[in-house]
C-alpha cells in the first residue's frame, strides 16, 4: 500500500504571452518519448503496487530523462460525463479531468472529435486554466466545443491530450487512468458524443417493481436524450402475459422534450386498478406526437431495452401479487460471527409487495433443537410492510448475552400481526431460505465465541491506565449537526460537494455512499484541518464500517504544513475487491483493515504496514487506535495491541475521517448500496495526551 495522499497547494500563475503556434486538427505531433514515474494524487495513497510496477518505477528513477519524466507523470481520466449526446451546430461541454503532477512546461490541450472511420471530423485545442507547470492532484474543468452544423450523425470518440505550444510541437506522454486507453498518436481516449437527433430509452429506476391492486406504484422514467422535434407525449403500458394492454395512460414529460439533453430523469405515479388481476406484466414506454397522425416516435434502446413492432420499449415489469409474493431473502451476511458480550448488527433483507397492514419483524436466534436462545426482540420495520415495494433492506442489531455458550446458532426471522390474535405470516422462502413449522424463516447462522472480559471502561483510552492521560479532543457527536468549529467537511485540496451524504444522527457521525447531481460517486472527508492539532498522544475512534465495491473508509492523521506530508494511517478498509483482494468477503463485507506509517510523506517508502483479518466488520462496532510515542507508534484494535512501528514524528497532524472510492476496493458501480442505511458510522474520536 503506497501513500493515502500526495498533493500540494496549487499556487496562482501569472498570464503570460504564449505561441500561438499549436498543434491543431491539420497536422499530426510527433511522439514525445521518455522514462516516467506516476504518483496518484488524488488517492489518499498510492496503493498496492505489483512488484513489476516498482521495479518499472525504480528503472525510471535509474535511467532519468527529467524533461520526459516531468512531463509523463500525469494520467488522463475519462471526461466527468463519458457519453455525451447534442445535435448538429449546438455546443457540448466537456469535464476535462487529470490525476497530476507538475509538468516540465506549460502543454496545450487538444481534443479531437473521431469518427468511425478513424478520421478527425472537428476539434481544436486551448490552455487549461491552471498552467500544467503547476498541476498538482486533481485538475477538472470545463471546455465548450460548439459542433459544427455540417457535423453528420453518428457516434464520436473524444480524444484528448496535451502538446508542445512550440516547435517541434511535441505530444506528451500520460498515463491512461480506469476505461481510458491511448492510441499510436498519443491521443488518449476519455469518452463519446453520440451526434443525432434520436435519444436512448433507458430501463425504469426500478426494474423489477411490485404492488396490490387498488395501490399506487412510482415509475422512475429515464432517458439518454437530445432535442426532439417536437414536443412529445409518454404513453405507459402495462402489458400481461397474452400481450393486451391491461392499463395504462400517457402524459407530458416535465422538461419539454424539444429542450431534453443529456440525462432526463423523473417520477410517474400511475394507478393500479382495483380489478387488476395477479400476475406480472411488463411495462412499455415510448413517445407520440399530440396530435393527428399521432405517430409514435422511433428511438434507439438503452442497455437491457428491447422494443416490439409498436414502438414500445420494453423498460421494466411489475408483479402485482397478495401478502404471500413477499420473499424472505437471506441476511446481508448470512454467517456472522462475535463473541459472547458482544453487539452484531444483521441486515434483513425481503423482496416484497405491499402487505395488507403494518406488520411487526421478528429476530429468534435458536439452538439445534429449534429452541430459542436468543430473542432479538420484534420490532417495526423502517418503512411499514404496507408500503414495502421491491427490495426492503435494513441494519437490526442484537446484543448476545455474556452468558451464552459457544456454539452455531440459527437465525430465523419472520413477521405477525401486531394486534391479537397475533398470527404469524406466511411468505416465500427466497434462496437458500428454509421455513420451519412455526413460520419462522431460516436466513443465517450466528457462530458465537467465549466471552471476553473487555479492559475496565476508564476516562482514558480504551484498555490504557487512565491516570497515564489527559483527555485533549472528545467528539461524542451529540450535538444536532457536525459541530464546524471542530470540522471540515472536505479536504483541503478539493472542493466540498453540495450532495449531502453525511450527517450527525443518534450520538454518531454517518457518511454514505451516494451519487452527486452528475451520476458519480464521490469522496467525503470529514477532518480537523486548522481547528486542532496534536503531536503524539492517544487517538481512538469506534466506528462501524460501510459494504460494497467501490467503499474505502478511512481514520487517519496527516500534516501538510510544508512539502513531505508525513501520515499516520490508524485504520483503512476496502470491501469491493471480494475474497481474492485479501480485504473483504464474497459479499463484500469489509473483513481486514490494515494501518500504515509514512514518515516523510508520499515521495518516500512508508515505514511498515500491517493488515489485521478479523470478523466483518461492517456487522459490529469496534475500536480503532494509536499511541504515538516520540520514537514509537503502537496500534490497537479493540484494546488489543497488533502492530509497532519503531520510527520517530514529530510534525504535528490533524485527524481525519473518510469515506472514498476505489484502489483496492475497486470502482463503485450500481451494485454498491447507496444512502444511510451503509454508512461508515462513527460513535466517537477522542485523544489524549501523556501525563
Amino acid at each position: 500500500m503506497l501513500s493515502r495522499e500526495y498533493a500540494k497547494d496549487t499556487v496562482a500563475v501569472s498570464d503570460r504571452n504564449r505561441s500561438s503556434k499549436r498543434c491543431g486538427i491539420a497536422r499530426v505531433c510527433p511522439r514525445q518519448e521518455g522514462e516516467f514515474m506516476h504518483f496518484p494524487i488524488r488517492s489518499r495513497g498510492m496503493r498496492h503496487l505489483s512488484g513489476i510496477v516498482v521495479a518499472i518505477i525504480a528503472a525510471a528513477l535509474l535511467v532519468p530523462s527529467p524533461a520526459a519524466a516531468a512531463a509523463s507523470t500525469s494520467t488522463a481520466l475519462t471526461l466527468g460525463t463519458p457519453s455525451l449526446s447534442a445535435r448538429p451546430g449546438e455546443n457540448v461541454t466537456l469535464r476535462m479531468r487529470f490525476d497530476a503532477v507538475p509538468m516540465s512546461e506549460d502543454y496545450r490541450v487538444f481534443v479531437h472529435f473521431v469518427n468511425s472511420n478513424g478520421a478527425i471530423a472537428f476539434g481544436g485545442d486551448h490552455y487549461s486554466p491552471q498552467a500544467p507547470t503547476t498541476w498538482n492532484g486533481s485538475v477538472s474543468y470545463d471546455q465548450t466545443v460548439a459542433i459544427p452544423s455540417t457535423a453528420a450523425d453518428g457516434q464520436y470518440t473524444i480524444r484528448v491530450g496535451l502538446f508542445q505550444d512550440h516547435s517541434p510541437w511535441d505530444r506528451a506522454t500520460l498515463l491512461p487512468g480506469d476505461g481510458v486507453t491511448v492510441d499510436d498518436e498519443l491521443r488518449y481516449i476519455v469518452g463519446t458524443l453520440t451526434i443525432g437527433s434520436t435519444p436512448r430509452v433507458l430501463t425504469l429506476g426500478t426494474q423489477a417493481l411490485s404492488g396490490q391492486a387498488g395501490q399506487n406504484v412510482t415509475l422512475r422514467m429515464r432517458f439518454d436524450a437530445v432535442p426532439m422535434s417536437e414536443d412529445y407525449r409518454v404513453f405507459v403500458h402495462f402489458v400481461n402475459s397474452n400481450g393486451a394492454i391491461a392499463f395504462g395512460g400517457d402524459h407530458y414529460s416535465p422538461q419539454a422534450p424539444t429542450t431534453w439533453n443529456g440525462s432526463v430523469s423523473y417520477d410517474q405515479t400511475v394507478a393500479i386498478p382495483s380489478t387488476a388481476a395477479d400476475g406480472q406484466y411488463t411495462i412499455r414506454v415510448g413517445l407520440f406526437q399530440d396530435h393527428s397522425p399521432w405517430d409514435r416516435a422511433t428511438l434507439l434502446p438503452g442497455d437491457g431495452v428491447t422494443v416490439d413492432d409498436e414502438l414500445r420499449y420494453i423498460v421494466g415489469t411489475l408483479t402485482i401479487g397478495a401478502v404471500g409474493a413477499t420473499r424472505v431473502l437471506t441476511l446481508g451476511t448470512p454467517s456472522l460471527s462475535v463473541q459472547a458480550g458482544q453487539a452484531v448488527t444483521m441486515r434483513i433483507r425481503f423482496d416484497a409487495v405491499p402487505m395488507a397492514e403494518d406488520y411487526l419483524v421478528f429476530i429468534h436466534v435458536v439452538d439445534t433443537s429449534g429452541a430459542i436462545v436468543l430473542n432479538g426482540g420484534y420490532h417495526s420495520p423502517p418503512t411499514g410492510t404496507s408500503a414495502w415495494s421491491g427490495l426492503v433492506s435494513y441494519d437490526r442489531t442484537v446484543t448476545v448475552p455474556s452468558t451464552l455458550s459457544a456454539g452455531k446458532y440459527d437465525i430465523r426471522v419472520g413477521l405477525f400481526q401486531d394486534h391479537s390474535p397475533w398470527d404469524r405470516v406466511a411468505l416465500q422462502a427466497g434462496s437458500g431460505v428454509s421455513v420451519d413449522s412455526g413460520l419462522r424463516y431460516l436466513v443465517g447462522t450466528l457462530t458465537v465465541g467465549g466471552a471476553t472480559t473487555p479492559p475496565p471502561t476508564t476516562s482514558g483510552p480504551y484498555g490504557q491506565n487512565a491516570a497515564n492521560y489527559r483527555a485533549t479532543f472528545t467528539e461524542e457527536f451529540t450535538s444536532g449537526g457536525v459541530d464546524t468549529s471542530l470540522w471540515n467537511d472536505h479536504i483541503w485540496y478539493e472542493n466540498s460537494n453540495s450532495t449531502i451524504n453525511y450527517k450527525v444522527t443518534n450520538g454518531a457521525l454517518k457518511i454514505w455512499p451516494q451519487r452527486d447531481a452528475s451520476g458519480n460517486f464521490f469522496n467525503r472527508t470529514i477532518d480537523t484541518d486548522g481547528k486542532y492539532y496534536q503531536t503524539y498522544g492517544f487517538f481512538e475512534m469506534e466506528a462501524k464500517l460501510p459494504v460494497g465495491k467501490g467503499a474505502w473508509p478511512a481514520f487517519w492523521l496527516l500534516n501538510h504544513d510544508g512539502d513531505t506530508r508525513p501520515e499516520i494511517d490508524i485504520m483503512e478498509a476496502y470491501s469491493g475487491g471480494g475474497p481474492t483482494s485479501g480485504w473483504s468477503d464474497s459479499n463484500l463485507h469489509p473483513t481486514t483493515f490494515a494501518a500504515t506509517v509514512w514518515p516523510t510523506g508520499a515521495a518516500n517508502p512508508s515505514a511498515g504496514q500491517q493488515k489485521l483479518a478479523t470478523s466483518d466488520l461492517s456487522a459490529a462496532f469496534h475500536k480503532y487506535g494509536l499511541k504515538w510515542e516520540p520514537n514509537r507508534l503502537t496500534f490497537y484494535f479493540d484494546g488489543q495491541q497488533f502492530y509497532t512501528v519503531n520510527v520517530s514524528m514529530s510534525n504535528r497532524m490533524y485527524i481525519l475521517l473518510d469515506l472514498w472510492f476505489g484502489s483496492a476496493s475497486g470502482q463503485p458501480d450500481g451494485t454498491t448500496p447507496t444512502g444511510e442505511s451503509n454508512s461508515y458510522i462513527v460513535n466517537y474520536v477522542k485523544a489524549w495526551q501523556f501525563q
